[in-house]
């Protein structure tokens, strides 16, 4: 299905995890796609190489979002590549995982500024390019509404993100723009392997996942391309949550 022939789509964190696997996606479906990451070219130079032995259209722009500078750059990049934008996908985030009581204002406000307010500022900057059909969707994750160890830091700028596509999917329905957030679970990326305490983490759960399988990469890219369909188009507001069924025993 290539629903997103002549589209243009931006991915944030779009050369590695779920990020790539979103790009490689929304390619395989027509759209040509802007990947932008922070710093491993590596990565990056393995995506395009992917890519062109497919047949798809993949640029990826390097910059860190967090930096002013570097922003400034990614972002006039995109404006002067793209006339339009028809589907941006937020997916970059890193942070600090440490204890609430071990954070300090610096590594909340570090994390704070690549999770939520890198956010804020590439969606106004974008938003112009987009019209009737675009959609918006940011990968969130089920810290944003709990307890998950040494987490503090990423789940606080989840929350607050959630908070804020709830904002913009009420503000942008009316132009047609589609808003929404995809909640994978324990999806194993590079990012989910330096947390602490994986292996418990791993253990509980498969044992409380009724699919007994961890959600994948590609699962969730699925997601994504689904939200970008003409069936997709009164998903509005919504925040889906893919993870085989763990959250029923939550």
């Amino acid at each position: 299905m290539r629903h997103l022939e002549n589209k243009i789509a931006v991915v944030t964190g779009g050369t590695r995890g779920i990020g790539r696997a979103i790009s490689l996606a929304l390619a395989e479906s027509g759209a040509k796609v802007y990947a932008l990451y922070a710093r491993n070219r590596k990565n990056a130079e393995a995506l395009e190489e992917e890519a062109s032995g497919k047949g798809l259209e993949i640029m990826t722009i390097r910059g860190d979002l967090s930096h002013e500078e570097s922003y400034k750059q990614s972002v006039a990049h995109l404006q002067k590549s793209c006339d339009r934008v028809d589907v941006l996908v937020h997916s970059a985030a890193s942070g600090v995982h440490r204890k609430a009581m071990e954070l300090s204002v610096r590594h909340l406000r570090w994390t704070f500024d690549i999770n939520f307010f890198a956010i804020h500022k590439l969606t106004l900057d974008l938003i112009s390019r987009m019209g009737p059909g675009s959609r918006i969707i940011g990968i969130t994750s089920p810290g944003g509404t709990r307890v998950i160890p040494r987490y503090a830091a990423v789940a606080s700028t989840k929350g607050a993100m959630e908070a804020l596509f709830r904002h913009y999917a009420s503000e942008l329905a009316p132009e047609g723009i589609a808003v929404n957030l995809v909640c994978p679970g324990l999806v194993m990326t590079d990012a989910v392997k330096a947390l602490p305490e994986l292996e418990i983490m791993l253990d509980k759960t498969l044992e409380y996942t009724p699919s007994d399988k961890l959600t994948t990469p590609e699962d969730v890219a699925g997601l994504v391309r689904f939200l970008t369909t003409e069936a997709a188009t009164q998903i509005v507001g919504q925040n889906i949550i893919i993870d085989g069924g763990k959250g029923l025993f939550a």
